[in-house]
């Protein structure tokens, strides 16, 4: 009997362990209760580039993650990257209906962009 208690607990350390993970992680799917202006990504056409807007809350990868320094890289659907830097954790979700709810309460934070880098505020939302 007891030898199947340590397997047991042997088998469940790991998987208890995998789920404390820091979220996100790279190849993770989030929605982020702020908006990004002025995007830029290749056109389809040849040599050009296309300027864009993304609205909050939408669906965005994780190309990158480095939670230690508070850096991510994402992707988003027309193939743009973002690189965000500081306390984005708070803005992330994990659902669409999470982060529009959020964006309800809270709405947007504020927002400084330096290329495709943009660090959130910690003062009050604009």
């Amino acid at each position: 009997m007891r030898a199947s208690a340590v397997a047991l607990v042997l088998f469940l350390v790991p998987i208890a362990h995998a789920s404390d993970q820091a979220w996100p992680t790279t190849g993770d799917r989030v929605f982020i209760a702020a908006s990004f202006k002025k995007l830029s990504a290749p056109s389809p056409v040849g040599g050009a580039q296309m300027q864009y807007d993304t609205p909050p809350c939408a669906e965005l990868v994780i190309a990158k993650a480095n939670p230690k320094k508070s850096r991510w890289a994402t992707k988003d659907p027309l193939g743009g990257t973002e690189q965000l830097e500081g306390a984005w954790t708070a803005r992330m979700h994990k659902t669409k209906a999470e982060c529009e709810a959020q964006l309800s309460s809270d709405g947007e934070p504020s927002v400084t962009r330096s290329g495709n880098s943009f660090k959130i505020g910690t003062n009050e939302p604009q």
